[in-house]
């Protein structure tokens, strides 16, 4: 099964709700006008998601859980994610099991004092692969960008779960084990989405009020990548021990 990426980039503070529930267009009525429309634009997209894959419509109901992580009511539906950048919402629904998380940096939004600190919260390896790269500024953010969407896989992250070992292709995640993340740079935004479990595909797309456009087909093996792509995969179980 895909799993599938859509991100809208929001021009207009007025955002379509047809899809929505009184509920979810109630809940975003007392929050700041910028953070209500990507509220509602981030759910109005999962559910035109929903309606394009499988022909379902209205939104179904969404709840939180202990530490604030949406999720649908009906555990049959596929998990998703939501992440915003600047005016992007973006939304990651999973293809079938296991829980995703996606996660978008706008590209140069980090002061070289916000990312020494970052510097100083990981591993040696991180910080070797960050310093061989032509833009270690860059980097290091893409670095972050994965991080975020691994932790999103799990209610209850914590930092110290998880080591990226980006030169060789690897992460050990010891609250998700089999974890595989997949993240490029583009242009305007870095961006990463993370699977808990296998997934054949992931598909990209661009949303606005009307369109879709198919951006491109990523598939598992990691081939056809960009030149600022990279996709890390859970060490096998007997080596994540040792490290």
């Amino acid at each position: 099964m895909a799993s599938h990426f859509a991100r809208w980039i929001l021009t207009d503070t007025r955002v379509p709700v047809h899809q929505l529930s009184q509920q979810i267009t109630a809940s975003a009525g007392n929050l700041p006008e910028r953070r209500r429309t990507r509220f509602l634009a981030a759910r109005m997209l999962l559910a035109k998601m929903l309606l394009r894959l499988y022909g379902i419509s209205p939104l179904p109901e969404i709840r939180l859980s202990p530490n604030g992580r949406p999720h649908f009511a009906d555990p049959q539906l596929p998990d998703f994610s939501i992440a915003y950048a600047g005016n992007i919402v973006g939304v990651l629904l999973a293809g079938e099991d296991g829980s995703v998380g996606l996660d978008m940096e706008i590209v140069r939004a980090h002061s070289r004092q916000t990312l020494e600190r970052y510097s100083r919260e990981i591993s040696p390896a991180e910080k070797a692969w960050i310093q061989a790269q032509s833009d270690p500024c860059e980097a290091a953010t893409q670095l972050w960008t994965m991080r975020q969407s691994i932790l999103k896989l799990s209610d209850n992250p914590k930092k110290d779960s998880l080591r990226l070992h980006p030169a060789s292709g690897r992460l050990r995640s010891l609250l998700q084990p089999q974890t595989e993340a997949f993240s490029d740079v583009e242009p305007l935004i870095i961006w990463s989405c993370a699977h808990s479990s296998g997934c054949e595909r992931l598909s990209l797309w661009e949303v606005d009020n009307a369109r879709w456009k198919g951006l491109q087909d990523i598939p598992a093996t990691g081939q056809k990548m960009g030149p600022r792509a990279l996709r890390l995969v859970s060490l096998p179980p007997e080596k994540a021990i040792a490290l």
